[in-house]
């Protein structure tokens, strides 16, 4: 409590605002404060009043005087009180003089002549508070202590009294002659804190410690406190040393020469010693650090008191003293050993000068190591003083003790750097203690090498010679527990920067950690690979497991460790350890280390491991998964583990969960929990989807080998899946309206309180897991308890998506999944797992739980039809197999019309179909619902007709639009209705008119236009599609264009194909450049990505550059098509100078704004033509759509690339393309483009044949030598467009194949398989990576050497669709034949809709289907069909056969004849139209004036008119009974629009005849007939006898007249 009040009263000496405190509390007055001030200043008035009093009293004597200064003292020291210590008195310094003189005289009366122990008594007497009476000590000695704390003039006045030496003297005998009681009250702590306070504010000013000097009494004082320290006085022992070390702190030269005159450190010093084995350690500690405060304190104004220090052995004493705290068991740290160690620390830093050492860096350092020469903090200057500080860490066992000595070493550090460096290489302190740490507790050894790493972390520095000696206390482990330190603080060290690796490894750690663990590993195999808690603390298997985790350091991101770990023969051993978990963990790391080296090996070890795991090994197969996770993200990683079987390994993990996940699950697996199953099922299933993750190779491997079908059947086996339904099952209907969302099923299956029964949640959270890997995020996914749910995707950072990165940093993180989103909906990444999930879709049926099973279906099939809403996902299900599997996995959904998934299986089955299906596919779906044939039937010779048992169709309940033509989806009928056997026909078996109407609005869906094109055959073509967005790149190579030999080349080294000579380049004659191309979205113009249609490169033998010599390309900024003959470097847009963008040469390059006539997801035809002229130059001119857009005359491609001018004649120039964007200009850009069939001849071709190239629309695949005109029989022989040597390549989906750079090798020539194996930066030997080839459909046609065709280059930024949609593969299991058949059905007017409006897409989409019907006679079938169902043609039907004609096409407006059949056999069918309910017969009528009439087709309909001889049939209806007038007058109007139209004298001869057949014979007077009784309408108008023939005479006649004096008709001309 002393010592407190005393370092409180040490601050107020310091602080001039706190004067007063310490003292007894204030009371103040309880007046305003306007009175306070007033009450204060007559109180000082008071005091002044009765000081002058004082002074008045010279005369009188002292006793008087005294009695008068006393009763003064009261007052001042109450008004100092009230004022807060502010002192207003102008007599300040005589009042000072004054009492400082009476208590100096006091003090001298009490201590004069007694002894020190009477003395002791008599002043303590003297200055103690009595009380009421017998005060006076107490308050002259308060009284002084104020007047000391005003101001150093005052105080100089004090100092002036002797005052200081005789307190001085007082607290000498306080300290050492102490009480006879022990006892003390609070006065004496008053008196204390004031007396002290008092010496303090003396200590303050110099003149009061000049004070101090007078006598003997400071030495006597510090003497005293290193000698008889047993007698001293307890009470006043921390004021002594408080009063002491203020005048230490004070730094006054006097007081330094005095200690010094006086011998006081030398014989304190020499006090000590002698005392140094009785005292306790904190006493000499706190003694000794009291005169080492004097020479730290006097050391910046001299440095005698060091010397003198030095000289009286004060450093042996110093280690002695340190020394006697090791013998004290101590729970903290002492706080006079701290203050201790610090004055120790301090002594180093006193010198003469710097310390001189030689630069002994030994290297390799650290990438950030310097060595600072130059002094920016402390610098060691006293090796003396660390010696102490050495000497006591080699000798100490306290570990206490020891770690001050560290942080006292670490502080210096902190310093300066350069301290490090002085004290290692001259006194070498941490070499030394590493040889002696094993002998020091654990914290010790625990914080010593946290001082060794400090040099690596903060310093920088590589400490080889202390790492070696670290390395030999490891190799020696003389103490188990140390080494294990110590290798613990090397494997810090290690996995601080790569350079360790390269150093532990030469210093040979490496080998030595290699060997223990190779020692380690044989005593664990012989022990059976007990495993033990990882609870329980086994310091043998934790240092091994260190071990393993530094080797695991020291081989993280080198390749060279790898090799020695691998030399040393260590891999059997590692897999020792991966059955122990303590081990797993850095075992797998080092493995994971070893497949940078040898992926295949680490493959083969994890796959071997986990096919052999037994299934209790739960742990252990999942550790081994998560570790494949790792290695899976580099594609070295995926090629090892396709090889090492990885997939099988995981199939047969997967079978062997079999019934794991039964309820009640099998007694095998009674001990292991679903969540544990369903975790390990997780994992195996991202394995596999790390594996497939943007692995073309990979993926291929997958689907070639059937594993999307066994990954079912294990899945199937887990037991949570129910079994297939049975085909007779009953079942019950399910409003679908009611299921809940397929994310929220999901949700709740993962939810901590899932309302599912075991087995559903089991399924849902399988099903999860499957839609994750489907969307390509599973992998990313490693915790069973937060799935990606459906709709989610990866976390991702904006465009830098980050996946989940390991600890293994030297491994490649994910791709980014940006960008994975197409218009709106989420790309399907693997659409194998799609067609997994609609395989279980009947399975996730359980009897036990029907509506709860029926809603999770429903929902899962609605979440399926939502993930093909988008026509990229349709196409992407298509190209994998979904509708084949739908056919044969929903068999019975889809047979079955009253089941709860019918409706949505068909919609997605439509959706998929429009786009893409396999004519067997479609032969089944069309095939559902039929019964099985009687063997009648069967019996049915095959040359019956054929396909008639395919055109049985099945029931729909479909609801896609049946466009605008007519409302007819609401004729729908969800009733079921099975097949009705009809009469046997030559044809096959038919189904109900309900039945057809179903399959017909189906087929609707399926054949409707899925965008408006302004061709009629709107199909779209197969196609390859550059999304940009992806990787930023992507395009088609076309190797070996062309070959420009030397005079001396050898043949070998052109490519291409073809027996012919080499292709010349550039052709003589010019080029066109043709191609069908679709935008899907147009780049942004801040991207500048253009849209590259072709770019021809050459590169000349022997040299490095190629050159761009032809390129065409689509400008984003404005639309423009450019058309370059430039010759350009071709390099990386990073290396193109920026001069390369800039306004290219004269005459070199045609620019076309075409952005206006563009429209996305439309498709459009481009056509170049390059006309060569004389000499140099050359016209280009530019076709959109079959119309010019731009032309211009322009240069010639030159005749060698770049700036040559000559070739070798041993050299040659290859010749190249690109179409899209190669990956030497990869730029990210939204730009999605696809391109339709494309060709390159080399010759300018003419506007008329680009015409018919525009009109045969983007689905034409050929080589335009055999194209028939249209309008054309079938039976004509096409001519040729082109000639063929003319054809350089044709490219189109049609013909393509997947195959391999080998087998490229193989089948066409090595120099194509080299180029095209460096395109894609694979070996020209390699077989696994799939390669799409288109191949060049010329490559038959006669002429010099082709390219072989072009090759996708780009995993991600090409996709390719083989387009074959309902329309088109109805040609193969019977067309036409089929949608007659679902005509002949028909039993209402709904269903005749329906089916003639299939009829009607179908023929307008596909030009085959209308030649197969001409084969067939199929519009005279059609023609008989609806003549025996004319009670149900309505204007709908009418309005639909005209569109299948081209006279009303819908939304176009053309009214010519396109379809003849259609027009010959229906249109001009009278006797069907006649009888017809709506009177069909005017309309016809009507619609022939008006199409006849048409001032732009009518001519060629009226030729097309008369080859389906339309005037006679007309003029034989005139013999029908019922023709009224009107009707007459019509076909009057028909015929003399078609006679005008396209006038033949046949018809007209006809016509004559006709009007001769109505003359009357001579026996009939016609002026006796009244023509207005006669025009009944049952008579015919032909008749003889009747008055209407007359007058239909006299309308031929005028008919006639009116066509024979037509000023536009020219009879010579007949």
């Amino acid at each position: 409590m002393e010592a407190e009040d005393v370092s409180k009263s040490e601050d107020r000496a310091k602080d001039p605002g706190s004067k007063n405190e310490g003292q007894p509390d204030v009371v103040q007055p309880d007046f305003p404060h306007g009175e306070q001030f007033q009450g204060l200043t007559t109180l000082w008035e008071k005091v002044e009043k009765k000081f002058l009093e004082y002074q008045q009293l010279d005369h009188r004597s002292p006793d008087e005087r005294q009695r008068s200064l006393l009763s003064l003292l009261p007052l001042f020291l109450k008004a100092w009180e009230h004022s807060v210590g502010i002192i207003c008195f102008p007599s300040l310094q005589k009042l000072a003089e004054e009492v400082s003189n009476q208590l100096a005289q006091e003090i001298q009366k009490v201590l004069v002549g007694k002894p020190a122990e009477q003395a002791r008594a008599a002043a303590g007497q003297l200055l103690r508070w009595k009380g009421d009476t017998d005060q006076d000590g107490y308050l002259l000695l308060k009284s002084v202590f104020v007047l000391t704390g005003t101001d150093s003039e005052t105080l100089g006045r004090v100092a002036e009294s002797g005052l200081p030496a005789l307190l001085l003297q007082c607290l000498y005998l306080f300290f050492v002659f102490p009480m006879e009681k022990d006892e003390f009250f609070e006065n004496d702590l008053q008196v204390q804190r004031v007396f002290v306070q008092m010496l303090l504010n003396i200590c303050s000013e110099s003149q009061g410690l000049e004070g101090l000097l007078s006598g003997n009494e400071l030495q006597s004082l510090v003497i005293a406190t290193t000698c008889l320290r047993e007698h001293s006085c307890s009470f006043w022992k921390e004021p002594t040393f408080c009063v002491l070390r203020a005048i230490s702190k004070a730094q006054n030269l006097s007081i330094i020469q005095y200690l010094q005159a006086m011998d006081c450190v030398k014989i304190s010093l020499q006090n000590l010693s002698r005392l140094t084995d009785s005292l306790l350690a904190p006493e000499l500690g706190e003694a000794m650090s009291l005169i080492l405060g004097f020479v730290k304190d006097s050391y910046s104004v001299s440095s005698a008191l060091l010397m003198e220090f030095e000289n009286a052995e004060g450093y042996p004493l110093l280690l002695k003293v340190l020394l006697r705290y090791d013998a004290l068991t101590q729970s903290e740290v002492d706080p006079h050993l701290d203050e201790l160690l610090r004055l120790v620390v301090w002594l180093t830093t006193c010198g003469r000068s710097e310390l001189k050492v030689f630069d002994s860096v030994t290297y390799p350092q650290l990438e950030g190591f310097k060595f600072h020469n130059e002094a920016s903090g402390a610098i060691i200057k006293n090796l003396q003083a660390f010696q102490v500080l050495q000497n006591v860490f080699h000798k100490a066992r306290d570990s206490i003790l020891c770690t001050q000595i560290l942080l006292a070493i670490r502080t210096m550090w902190d310093w300066n750097a350069r301290n490090f460096f002085l004290l290692e290489w001259t006194l070498q302190p941490i070499s030394q203690f590493v040889e002696i740490i094993f002998l020091k507790p654990a914290q010790v050894q625990v914080q010593f090498f946290q001082l060794v790493e400090a040099l690596v972390f903060e310093l920088h520095y590589v400490p080889h010679e202390i790492l070696g000696k670290v390395q030999r206390l490891i190799k020696e482990s003389p103490e188990p527990l140390c080494t294990l330190v110590a290798l613990q603080s090397v494997l810090r060290i290690a996995g601080a920067d790569p350079l360790f690796t390269d150093i532990f490894r030469d210093s040979g750690l490496l080998g030595l950690l290699l060997a223990q663990l190779r020692k380690q590993a044989k005593i664990l195999r012989k022990s059976g690979n007990k495993e033990s808690s990882l609870g329980i603390q086994d310091p043998e298997r934790e240092l091994t497991c260190v071990m393993l985790k530094t080797v695991v350091a020291l081989l993280k991101g080198s390749v060279r460790n790898a090799v020695v770990l691998k030399d040393h023969g260590m891999v059997p051993f590692i897999k020792i350890f991966l059955d122990d978990e303590w081990y797993r963990g850095a075992s797998l790391s080092i493995l994971e280390q070893l497949s940078v080296i040898n992926a295949e090996e680490y493959m083969s070890i994890i796959v071997g491991a986990l096919c052999s795991s037994t299934q209790g090994e739960l742990h252990l197969k999942l550790d081994l998964l998560k570790s494949l996770l790792r290695i899976l993200e580099t594609p070295k990683g995926r090629a090892a583990f396709r090889v090492s079987s990885g997939f099988n390994g995981l199939l047969s993990l997967l079978a062997d969960l079999e019934g794991s996940l039964q309820e009640p699950p099998l007694q095998m697996w009674g001990p292991v929990s679903h969540s544990q199953t369903l975790d390990l099922v997780l994992h195996t299933l991202c394995a596999v989807s790390a594996a497939l993750h943007r692995d073309p190779v990979n993926s291929d491997f997958f689907r070639r080998n059937g594993l999307f079908e066994k990954l079912t059947e294990d899945l199937c086996l887990l037991g949570c899946f129910g079994a297939i339904e049975e085909e007779g099952a009953s079942l019950n209907s399910w409003d679908n309206t009611k299921a809940r969302p397929f994310s929220d099923l999901l949700s709740l299956a993962f939810s901590s309180a899932s309302p599912f029964p075991p087995k559903i949640q089991s399924c849902l959270q399988i099903l999860s897991f499957l839609d994750s890997m489907a969307s390509g995020t599973l992998h990313l996914c490693r915790d069973l308890k937060e799935p990606l749910g459906v709709g989610q995707e990866a976390p991702v950072d904006a465009q830098k998506g980050e996946a989940i990165s390991d600890s293994q940093g030297n491994f490649e993180q994910w791709p980014d999944m940006e960008d994975r989103m197409d218009e709106g909906d989420a790309v399907i990444m693997h659409p194998g797992i799609l067609c997994i999930m609609v395989r279980l879709l009947p399975r996730l049926y359980h009897e036990d739980h029907p509506q709860l099973s029926k809603e999770i279906q429903c929902s899962m099939a609605s979440h399926i039809q939502s993930l093909v809403k988008s026509e990229k996902n349709r196409q992407v299900m298509c190209e994998a197999g979904m509708l084949r599997t739908l056919m044969t996995s929903c068999h019975q959904a889809l047979t079955t019309s009253s089941s709860f998934l019918h409706s949505g299986l068909i919609r997605i089955f439509e959706k998929l179909a429009s786009q893409a299906i396999e004519p067997d596919v479609l032969r089944q779906f069309l095939g559902l619902g039929i019964p099985p044939p009687p063997s009648a039937v069967m019996k049915i010779p095959n040359s019956s007709r054929v396909h008639g048992g395919d055109s049985g169709c099945s029931g729909s309940q479909a609801v896609a639009p049946v466009t605008a033509e007519g409302p007819a989806g609401a004729a729908r009928d969800a009733s079921p209705c099975l097949a009705v056997a009809q009469a046997h026909r030559p044809s096959g078996l038919f189904q109900s008119s309900t039945t057809a109407l179903q399959t017909a609005l189906s087929l609707i869906s399926m054949t409707s236009p899925r965008n408006l094109q302004p061709h009629r055959a709107a199909l779209a073509p197969s196609f390859v599609e550059f999304d940009m967005s992806m990787e930023g790149y992507g395009c088609l190579f076309i190797p070996t264009l062309s070959t420009v030999m030397g005079t001396s080349t050898e043949y070998s080294v052109s490519g291409g194909i073809g027996t012919g000579a080499a292709r010349s380049f550039p052709p003589p004659g010019g080029l066109t450049f043709s191609c069908w191309f679709l935008i899907s979205r147009h780049g942004r113009v801040t991207e500048g990505h253009p849209l590259r249609f072709l770019t021809l490169v050459r590169h000349l033998a022997r040299t490095e550059q190629p050159f761009v010599c032809f390129s065409v390309s689509l400008c984003p900024e404005d639309l423009s098509l450019v058309v370059s003959t430039e010759e350009k470097e071709f390099q990386p847009l990073d290396v193109m100078e920026p001069e390369d963008v800039s306004e290219p040469s004269a005459g070199r390059q045609l620019r076309v704004r075409c952005g206006q006539l563009l429209a996305c997801g439309q498709w459009h035809h481009l056509a170049v033509v390059v006309t060569k002229e004389i000499k140099r130059n050359c016209t280009i001119s530019t076709y959109l759509d079959g119309q010019v857009i731009g032309s211009a005359k322009m240069l010639y491609i030159q005749a060698l690339p770049g700036p040559f001018l000559s070739m070798d004649p041993s050299s040659f120039v290859d010749v190249y393309g690109y179409i899209a964007t190669p990956q030497v200009w990869k730029q990210k850009s939204s730009l999605i483009w696809r391109l339709g069939p494309t060709y390159l001849f080399e010759e300018a071709i003419s506007v008329e044949t680009l015409e018919v190239i525009n009109k045969l629309g983007p689905r034409y695949c050929s080589n335009f030598q055999a194209v028939h005109v249209q309008g054309e029989g079938t039976g004509t022989e096409g001519a040729p467009l082109v000639a063929e040597e003319r054809v350089s390549f044709g490219l189109h989906v049609a013909s393509s194949s997947t195959t391999s750079a080998v087998d490229i090798r193989n089948t066409y020539n090595e120099v194509d398989s080299r180029l095209i194996a460096k395109e894609m930066n694979i070996s020209s030997r390699d077989n696994a990576m799939p390669v799409f080839l288109l191949r060049n459909c010329a490559s038959h046609l006669s002429g010099s050497l082709r390219t072989i065709g072009a090759v996708a280059v780009g995993q991600l930024g090409v996709r390719v669709f083989h387009s074959s949609p309902a329309a088109s593969s109805l040609d193969f299991i019977g067309g036409p034949s089929i949608l007659l058949g679902l005509i002949s059905l028909a039993r209402d007017d709904h269903t005749m809709y329906a089916a003639v409006k299939v009829l009607q897409l179908v023929l307008t989409s596909n030009v085959m289907c209308d030649r197969l019907m001409q084969h067939i006679c199929g519009y005279q079938i059609l023609a008989f069909l609806l003549r025996k169902n004319t009670s149900l043609l309505n204007h709908r039907v009418f309005q639909l056969i005209l569109s299948i004609a081209g006279t009303a096409e819908l939304g176009f407006g053309s009214s010519a004849i396109t379809n003849v059949g259609v027009f010959q056999h229906i249109l001009c069918d009278f006797e069907l139209w006649m009888n017809t309910v709506d009177n069909l017969e005017l309309s016809l009528f009507s619609h022939l004036v008006e199409i006849l009439q048409s001032p732009r087709e009518g001519p060629r309909n009226a030729e097309v008119a008369h080859q389906a001889q339309l005037i006679p049939k007309l003029i034989f209806l005139f013999n029908e009974p019922g023709l009224t007038p009107s009707k007459i007058t019509t076909i009057t109007a028909i015929l003399h629009c078609q006679l005008r139209g396209h006038f033949n004298i046949q018809d007209l001869l006809r016509v004559a005849v006709f009007v001769v057949y109505t003359l009357k014979p001579s026996s009939v007077d016609e002026r006796q007939i009244c023509m207005d009784e006669d025009l009944g309408y049952s008579v015919p108008a032909g008749s003889q006898t009747s008055g209407k023939t007359i007058w239909l005479r006299n309308q031929l006649l005028e008919l006639l007249f009116s066509v024979i004096s037509s000023s536009q008709l020219h009879l010579s001309s007949e």
